[in-house]
């Protein structure tokens, strides 16, 4: 164990030793399917999905407990060449490498996460923004769980997403949300603001369950209070209109259930609802934006966070896209009932591997392509995904880290809605 993990493992431990009982009992169902799962993989060789348990929660239970059961042992050394051990249904690569499943420092998220918990979150604003205008022909690029920053012996694909953006010559950049590991002052500094290009007009950049871990202060005071996400300061949720369309972001973290480490979308009852309203009320094709997805990574169910976005849109109107993040996948979604085209385009960073789990009749595309990583020969190409506006038409690229594109419809004009 290097010092960084042990100081890491006594920093869970002091935290817990802090936490109100009753915090304590919240949570603890979690951290027991979190070490469940860990006990699976360990002793079975199960990659399984769960999406109510937080994967940078499986080594906590052990650090907590001093490894009593020899789990955390069990596993290969991060130092080794052997770290990818195997891909989830869900594409998460199973593995002690950075930010694989199994990577040590998750330990420190969930200890920063249960220190917020005694320490309290961030205020949310109060009011809400000005809708902002933008141009009828307008370029964003929009990518998600960005934010790990250059690791590895390589160019990290955040790197290469970063250098590949500018070819697109967007007007908007915006990102929907997470910084690694836990969203603290130094990672929202060196692997966000520092990092994240903007667009000729502006750049944006959305909360997330990651950056709730530190209690969204420094996602508002580094981030959001940074000139370079001057557009939105000091909200976490935007809107750009023009003739024909509105883009609308959303904080569908920070509302989200602490006590299930924010892994569920809310966009709570107040302020960020009644501008939704406003937005779903002016008559205009709107583009939904969050973090948490409003589908089941497979597509066979929606979400409550579903519920809540179309709650705000009047009786027969619904938006025409919604593109999040949460998941590190790229995916296509077949429409929906309401009409709904859904994106997920969280695999901005993140390794992952190929999903089984997409490849069903929900899904039109999703990316399966080996990112031929000689240090994460199990990973498929990250990216992010361009939206071209022109007048009432629509165009969508999804773009691989190398900037080649991954998939476009062959041919897409949107004018309905």
């Amino acid at each position: 164990m290097n010092v960084h993990d042990f100081l890491a493992r006594e920093k869970l431990k002091l935290a817990w030793d802090l936490l109100p009982a009753a915090k304590k009992a919240a949570i603890q169902p979690m951290l027991d399917a979190a070490h469940e799962q860990l006990r699976g993989f360990v002793n079975n060789g199960q990659a399984t999905h769960m999406p109510g348990v937080a994967h940078q929660f499986l080594l906590a239970k052990s650090a907590l407990n001093g490894d009593q059961e020899g789990l955390a042992a069990a596993l290969p050394e991060p130092q080794t060449k052997d770290i990818e051990i195997k891909v989830g249904p869900d594409g998460s690569i199973w593995g002690t490498g950075k930010y694989q499943q199994l990577d040590p420092c998750w330990v420190e998220s969930a200890a920063i996460w249960i220190e917020t918990m005694i320490l309290g979150k961030h205020p949310f604003p109060a009011g809400q923004p000005a809708i902002l205008p933008m141009p009828d022909d307008v370029t964003i690029t929009i990518a998600g769980d960005w934010g790990t920053g250059e690791f590895g012996n390589g160019t990290a694909p955040a790197i290469k997403i970063k250098n590949a953006i500018p070819n697109s010559n967007p007007d908007y950049t915006i990102h929907l949300g997470d910084v690694y590991y836990a969203g603290t002052s130094s990672q929202e500094t060196d692997q966000l603001v520092n990092l994240w290009p903007a667009g000729s007009a502006g750049a944006f950049t959305l909360n997330s369950n990651h950056e709730m871990y530190s209690g969204a202060k420094p996602y508002f005071n580094e981030a959001v209070a940074s000139r370079l996400f001057r557009l939105q300061s000091p909200y976490s949720f935007f809107a750009l209109e023009n003739s024909n369309w509105i883009v609308v972001g959303l904080d569908s973290a920070y509302f989200g259930d602490e006590d299930k480490a924010y892994l569920d979308g809310s966009i709570g009852t107040g302020a960020q609802v009644a501008f939704l309203r406003q937005v779903a009320n002016l008559g205009k094709k709107v583009i939904v934006l969050t973090h948490h997805n409003g589908l089941t990574q497979d597509g066979s169910a929606t979400t409550a966070l579903w519920n809540e976005v179309m709650g705000a849109f009047p009786n027969g109107s619904a938006p025409v896209y919604w593109y999040w993040g949460h998941v590190h996948a790229g995916i296509v979604y077949v429409p929906q009932a309401n009409g709904t085209l859904c994106r997920c385009t969280g695999h901005g960073a993140l390794p992952w591997g190929l999903a089984s789990e997409d490849q069903n009749a929900h899904v039109a595309w999703f990316e399966t392509r080996n990112a031929g990583d000689p240090e994460d020969p199990l990973r498929v190409f990250n990216g992010y995904t361009v939206v071209q506006l022109s007048g009432a038409s629509l165009t969508e690229t999804f773009y691989d880290e190398n900037g080649n594109v991954a998939w476009t419809p062959a041919k897409q004009a949107v004018t309905g809605g």
